[in-house]
């Protein structure tokens, strides 16, 4: 595939790139390691460990690498249960997968106000492989109060539904994404951001494990395929203003998204985020976020013979409701520790902490914590 042959060749460039001399680090460079658990109501949980590294190699020119890897735990299967979304394969039983997730990237600058990066993007796991190439350019204008970044992002994925004698059959996908975002500088204080995108997919856009119950005229029902459409248009606007009050040392940062699709879901997303000094090197932070969406003109409660559509869904996320996400986070700076002589990358050095808990009105919830440490080299 063009996109593979593409990805290797990435990849040469940056193994290429590196063999060349570092130049001075000065600590710009930086080493992160993130470890992420996730568990919801349904008994579903995910364990992540990721390990990334932004080096510079010569001057106006740097390279990503981001390695993931998640441990996908699923309770057993429940027959006829809408929503599901694991293999019937030893379904009375916990069904576990690995993911795999590789990102390199390439960074340059061109000239003093204007950065293209090139990344490419591997994910894989059992029934599922994703392969993307993403372009982002971004030009800095005025004295550097605005800017102005533009992103395109192109998926090849392969959906696999794994079956109940161990074998896997793959559907085709592919994503095509653009992005613009303005950032203004409003004051030394204040921010202003702006944001459009727009996602294409085509292919197979259902979930092959899930299962969704269609009733007859006597009340009895089957579990039969999701079917979604092979199309889907996804747009969006967002907004965003990050106000620093310094008599406190606190920053307010508000944001509001408005989601449309040719699926006829709409959703509106508002977020506040708070962020306070408590020492000099300690940052605590709080942050909420409301979030409520329309159904897909092909979802129905009930799905009957007065069903005319051709298209079905078990997929809470195409159905209306309402969610509540609340999050805190603390973040510990190693500036104090800086002066120390063979220390002094440290001043750019820091550790975090952040647990988010989600509810919705559709009986669902989830218990999000994360822990990152980040190192400049």
């Amino acid at each position: 595939m063009i996109i593979q042959r593409l990805l290797k060749r990435l990849l040469i460039i940056i193994i290429l790139l590196s063999l060349a001399p570092f130049a001075s680090a000065q600590n710009n460079d930086q080493i992160s390691y993130t470890t992420y658990y996730f568990n919801d109501s349904g008994n579903n949980s995910v364990v992540t460990t990721s390990f990334s590294l932004a080096k510079k190699l010569i001057q106006g020119t740097a390279i990503l690498l981001d390695i993931e890897l998640d441990k996908v735990t699923l309770p057993p299967a429940v027959d006829g249960q809408t929503g599901a979304t694991r293999p019937a394969r030893k379904k009375d039983e916990n069904f576990e997968k690995n993911r795999g997730q590789v990102i390199i990237g390439l960074e340059q600058s061109l000239g003093s106000t204007t950065t293209l990066a090139l990344n490419a993007y591997r994910s894989q796991e059992l029934d599922y492989l994703s392969n993307a190439l993403v372009v982002t350019l971004s030009q800095e204008l005025f004295q550097r109060n605005t800017t102005v970044t533009l992103r395109g992002q192109v998926n090849d994925d392969r959906v696999g539904e794994l079956l109940e004698n161990g074998q896997v059959t793959n559907e085709d996908k592919s994503v095509y994404t653009g992005a613009l975002n303005l950032s203004q500088v409003l004051s030394k204080n204040t921010v202003v951001n702006m944001s459009y995108d727009i996602m294409l997919m085509n292919g197979y856009l259902s979930d092959p494990y899930r299962k969704v119950r269609v009733f007859d005229m006597n009340g009895a029902y089957t579990a039969e395929q999701e079917i979604h459409p092979d199309k889907r248009t996804r747009q969006a606007v967002t907004s965003r203003i990050s106000q620093y009050i310094a008599p406190v040392k606190a920053s307010l940062i508000g944001s509001y998204r408005y989601y449309f699709d040719d699926w006829d879901v709409q959703s509106h997303t508002a977020e506040f985020r708070f962020n306070k000094y408590i020492f000099d090197d300690l940052i605590t932070g709080f942050n909420y976020r409301y979030y409520t969406q329309s159904g897909a003109d092909f979802y129905f409660e009930k799905y009957d013979p007065r069903i005319t559509s051709d298209f079905r869904t078990a997929d809470y996320k195409l159905m209306p409701f309402q969610s509540h996400s609340f999050g805190l986070n603390i973040k510990l700076l190693f500036r104090k520790w800086a002066d120390t002589p063979g220390w002094e990358s440290l001043k750019n050095s820091n550790f975090e902490v952040m647990y988010l808990r989600y509810t919705n009105d559709l009986d669902f919830s989830a218990n999000i914590l994360q822990a990152t440490l980040n190192l400049a080299i």
